[in-house]
């Protein structure tokens, strides 16, 4: 592929190189009135004794009904304990499916949610037989038994099964005698195991709380990082200040937890929502317990991490962004485009731990305002085919917290807007050097331009440089990799425009040349392109006067694309002139 000339200063290392210590302090903000939970008040991590009253009123709507009929579903029925359970041992001694409402890390959640809307003490009871079979070696419903209080399958399925079995606990704690609480506070704040599963997952390593909270195993640009820290969060969370705990370590380890929530964010995250190893991992490191995690923070913390930074937010946002809208979306459909391919059965894979439950979890960490966008993109997408399923509500993952979390955050009286009236045309992840164009939300034909400037790795390497086109029916990739550092970016209604120094790449989805969408690349070009048209996609070169070269591609819904010719300096595509000043890129109206 011919690739623009830049400086050696291509980069391929996680997004940044640390967090600026006068950068961490603006990752959060208090919560105004908060109150913090006194030592073994509860519940704590995502509601709060005061909210009951119009949960229990929630609870009562037909939405409430559905996503409590669906937990009952999760559970195996809600009224016993599940009669399936994972056969295995060990971490991945097979692979083998098992039905829903089979036991899991979260099933003691679910029962302490439904002990918490009814207040039947019966409820909290089978929460605390779902600890007794965790203790008892009892594994998850996970495919490969992987996530399970003894021998977890590796620190990264360590890290949300204690912070779910946590909520578990959150919830059914005073349905149970001071005993049994304290035994279980201790039990999570002691967390004593060793990894078990294979290769670097296998090498029998210790694990504890205040490892997966203060010194977390893989680099945070690792899919492996967050679901560490995020899990420790809400695992400490759940325990601070109360019987059979020491408050001097809870703190440590918070203070330690908080601290690497950030690393996570600043160095394996960019801005607007890139991943290191791109968005297949993304779902691990992200969905596990990572954006729950920051709930959390807010409710049971005091400490608001979603509003004075576009990141948390971005974790959900990139999803309404980036999806290629596909009503009646099955497994295994394209929709989303990838700049690696690691993983990538992760993006909306729904049914499982990872891949799944971005729109249940991500509107507990979304603005309000953004909350409309993403709800017209759930209802585009997944919306009939959940109900159909009797999964309504982005339910369709074995897992109850998903349940719960839908229940707590889905914006039932919130009426959805087309995303156009809510996020740009052209969003730029600047830690990422990561860009998309979009030139609207209606349907299959829309047209995507995503370009990753600065490659990015984790244990996973994401090459820069690539350009991806969809729209119109048609995925392509723009004929000229552009990596490197960004001067200058210049958004609008219509695309927008990208200066690094040694060139500059454009979009353009005015319509003012006659095509449905033009990108253009000027700077000093090595080799040459040659023109070439396939349906709606036409790409070509023009060299222009004093050494002004343009790549050109453009998409027509019609095929008929308009004439690329030099005018002086300038590039006259039909009637628009594209004009570049060895700098910045303008397309004349």
């Amino acid at each position: 592929m011919t690739r623009l000339l830049l400086p050696a200063f291509l980069f391929l290392t996680t997004l940044c190189a640390a967090a600026k210590p006068e950068e961490t302090a603006s990752w959060a903000v208090p919560v105004p009135g908060f109150t913090a939970p006194l030592p073994d008040e509860h519940p704590r991590l995502f509601f709060r004794k005061s909210d009951l009253p119009e949960l229990r009123k929630r609870a009562q709507t037909p939405e409430g009904k559905a996503v409590i009929a669906r937990l009952r579903v999760l559970l195996g029925g809600g009224e016993a304990m599940p009669t399936s359970y994972n056969d295995q041992t060990r971490a991945y001694e097979k692979k083998q499916d098992y039905p829903e409402g089979t036991y899991s890390i979260s099933h003691a959640a679910g029962f302490g949610f439904l002990y918490q809307l009814t207040g039947e003490k019966k409820y909290a009871q089978l929460g605390r037989e779902c600890f007794e079979k965790a203790w008892a070696g009892v594994r998850d419903c996970d495919s490969e038994a992987r996530y399970s209080w003894v021998a977890p399958g590796g620190m990264l399925r360590a890290g949300p099964t204690l912070g779910w079995y946590a909520l578990g606990y959150d919830l059914c704690h005073d349905g149970w005698d001071a005993d049994f609480r304290e035994k279980v506070a201790a039990e999570i704040q002691n967390y004593d195991q060793q990894e078990k599963g294979k290769g670097a997952e296998g090498s029998g390593s210790p694990i504890s709380l205040d490892r997966l909270a203060v010194s977390p195993k893989h680099p945070p640009g690792s899919n492996h990082y967050g679901a560490q820290v995020g899990g420790a969060a809400m695992a400490l969370l759940a325990i601070r200040g109360d019987a059979g705990t020491d408050s001097a370590k809870i703190e440590k380890w918070l203070a330690g937890a908080e601290k690497n929530l950030v690393v996570e964010m600043a160095q394996g995250w960019g801005d607007h929502g890139w991943f290191a190893e791109g968005d297949g991992p993304s779902g691990v490191a992200a969905d596990t317990s990572l954006i729950p995690a920051f709930q959390a923070m807010r409710v049971a913390g005091g400490k608001d991490f979603i509003t004075p930074r576009p990141d948390v937010p971005w974790m959900t946002m990139k999803w309404p962004m980036l999806t290629r809208l596909a009503p009646g979306f099955k497994k295994g459909n394209e929709v989303f485009p990838l700049h690696s391919t690691t993983y990538d059965h992760n993006v909306y894979a729904r049914h499982g731990f990872s891949g799944s439950g971005q729109f249940a979890q991500g509107f507990g960490t979304i603005l309000p305002e953004q909350k409309p966008a993403l709800l017209w993109l759930y209802d585009r997408m997944f919306k009939a085919a959940d109900a159909a399923a009797g999964a309504p509500f982005d339910t369709v993952s074995m897992y109850p917290h998903r349940a719960i979390l839908a229940f707590l955050n889905w914006p039932f009286s919130t009426a959805e807007k087309n995303p156009a009236e809510v996020l740009p045309h052209a969003v730029e992840d600047k830690r990422a050097a990561h860009y998309v164009f979009r030139n609207r939300w209606q349907d299959a034909d829309d047209i995507i331009v995503d370009a990753l400037l600065k490659g990015s790795r984790g244990h996973y390497d994401v090459k820069p440089g690539g350009i991806i086109v969809w729209g119109l029916g048609e995925k392509t990739q723009f004929p000229v990799r552009v990596s490197g550092d960004v001067a200058k970016f210049t958004a609008s209604e219509t695309g927008g425009v990208i200066s690094t120094g040694a060139g500059s790449f454009g979009v353009d989805f005015s319509k003012a040349s006659g095509a449905d969408a033009v990108l253009v690349l000027a700077g000093p070009i090595q080799g040459a392109i040659a023109a070439k048209q396939k349906g709606k996609v036409a790409i070509c070169q023009v060299n222009a006067a004093n050494d002004h070269t343009f790549v050109l591609m453009t998409l027509s819904a019609t095929g008929q694309h308009p004439a690329a010719t030099a005018d002086g300096e300038k590039l006259k595509l039909g009637p628009q002139t594209i004009s570049y000043d060895g700098t910045a890129l303008t397309f004349e109206k």
